[in-house]
C-alpha cells in the first residue's frame, strides 16, 4: 500500500502527549546506535540526502524514521526510484518495544511532516497491505491510501490505484499500473505462492506484527 498526504490536506487531530518531542538527527553514531547498525551504514544514508528524525519522551529516544529526499529504494518490491522535486519518502519508522500502542507512529510522522514543510509539498509512505498497525498509524497522521502495491499473478510487484482523481506514484516507482486484483499480502508472494493460491481479502489473517499468524 502507499499513502500520501500534501501540503494543503487537513492537518490530523492529535492529542499532546507530554513530554514528547521530534527532531532531526544529525549523528550518524546516534542512528547506528538506535538502529543497532554501523555508523558507515547511517553515514552512507545521510550522504545519499536521507534525514534522520528521532521521537522522544522527556528526553529518552522512543522512536525513529527516515526521510528520502532523493533517491530511494523499496526492497521488499525491488523499486530503486528518485523522487520528484518538493516530494518526500518516508521509511524504515521503529518504535522501541517498550513505548508501542501509545500512538507515537503518527506523532512523529506529523512531527516530520511538519519539519519538512519548509520545502516541500507532497510525502509519501509505503507499508505492506498485512501491516494494519503501521497503516493505521499513517492514516492518524493526516495520510490516505491511495493505491496498493503488491504483485501481479506472476509475481511481478505493480499499482492498482484505490482513489479516483489521487496522484499516481507508479511513474516515480516505476512500477506498472494494473487493474486487475494484486496479491493480498506481501507474505504470500515473498512465500512464493501464486495469485491463486495467495490468501482471498475476506480471508486473509496475515499481520506483519504477528508473524506467527497466517493466511487462512
Amino acid at each position: 500500500m502507499i499513502a500520501t498526504r500534501h501540503r494543503n490536506d487537513a492537518s490530523p487531530s492529535l492529542r499532546p502527549i507530554e513530554g514528547f518531542t521530534v527532531r532531526r538527527e544529525l549523528s550518524a553514531a546516534k542512528m547506528a546506535q538506535l538502529q543497532k547498525r554501523t555508523e558507515i551504514d547511517m553515514g552512507r544514508r545521510m550522504w545519499d540526502e536521507h534525514r534522520a528524525y528521532v521521537a522522544s519522551i522527556d528526553g529518552e529516544d522512543v522512536a525513529w524514521g527516515w526521510v528520502a529526499t532523493d533517491t530511494a529504494v523499496i526492497g521488499e518490491i525491488q523499486s530503486a526510484f528518485r523522487i520528484p522535486k518538493r516530494e518526500r519518502y518516508l521509511w524504515n519508522f521503529v518504535t522501541s518495544q517498550a513505548h508501542r500502542g501509545r500512538g507515537i507512529y503518527p506523532r512523529l510522522l506529523a512531527g516530520i511532516v511538519d519539519a519538512e514543510l519548509a520545502d516541500a509539498d507532497r510525502f509519501w509512505v509505503a507499508y505492506a497491505p498485512e501491516n494494519h498497525a503501521s497503516g493505521a498509524g499513517i492514516h492518524k497522521a493526516g495520510f490516505a491510501t491511495v493505491a496498493k502495491i503488491s504483485f501481479d499473478r506472476h509475481g511481478a510487484p505493480a499499482i492498482k490505484m484505490l482513489v479516483d482523481g489521487a496522484p499516481n506514484p507508479a511513474k516515480m516507482l516505476g512500477l506498472r499500473t494494473l487493474e486487475e486484483t494484486l496479491s493480498q499480502c506481501w507474505r504470500c508472494a515473498r512465500m512464493g505462492k501464486t495469485l491463486e493460491e495467495s490468501c482471498a481479502p475476506e480471508a486473509c489473517k496475515c499481520d506483519y506484527q504477528r508473524p506467527e499468524r497466517g493466511c487462512a
